[in-house]
């Protein structure tokens, strides 16, 4: 699994980030698969992927950016209670979220690749975050604010993902989804030259 998630942090480096306050909503796929990044957190001496997502409703990407980083996600939930975790001196909702809203926006980047089949997404996302789970040296920082979490799993796997999608029965041997993403990432390449 280790090669799996080594060759999707290479492929994934290759496609331009922004840091959440650089986002252009505009410029997002309305289709995808979004990659998110944290300061701090490497692989392999890349940038560690701490949450992939993606779409569900046809032509929602955008949407579906802002409710997760803003909105009332898992996601959010989980970095709030953390930020509640560490910095105990932040005592009431306002605080917690302003402070929140700035750690993402200063914190965190961003990546896209546009994928219209909903059915390829959710089976791409998957074996992406199984390969991550189950890869040697995946492992956040000491001081990552995940290490703060109340849920074990977050802790211990270091990305802002509960559950594994209940990933359990996907084959990630499978190279077909890496082929498929690389292919992705050379039709974005031509398109920014």
């Amino acid at each position: 699994m280790s090669v799996e998630c080594n060759r999707l942090h290479i492929l994934v480096d290759k496609i331009p980030k922004l840091y959440i306050k650089e986002m252009d909503y505009i410029n997002i796929p309305s289709d995808g698969i979004y990659f998110i990044t944290e300061t701090g957190e490497t692989y392999k001496g890349l940038e560690r992927i701490v949450r992939i997502g993606f779409n569900k409703k046809k032509g929602n990407l955008p949407n579906k950016i802002r409710e997760v980083l803003w909105g009332s996600s898992s996601f959010r939930k989980n970095l709030r209670k953390a930020v509640q975790k560490r910095y105990r001196n932040y005592k009431n909702p306002e605080e917690i979220n302003a402070f929140l809203d700035q750690y993402i926006r200063e914190n965190m980047k961003i990546s896209f690749v546009k994928i219209r089949s909903s059915r390829v997404r959710k089976r791409m996302v998957r074996k992406f975050i199984k390969c991550m789970d189950l890869a040697e040296h995946y492992k956040p920082s000491p001081d990552w604010l995940g290490k703060s979490s109340s849920k074990a799993h977050i802790r211990k796997k270091g990305f802002w993902h509960l559950r594994n999608f209940k990933t359990s029965k996907i084959h990630v041997e499978d190279s077909i989804d890496l082929e498929f993403l690389s292919e992705r990432i050379k039709k974005l390449d031509k398109h920014h030259q």
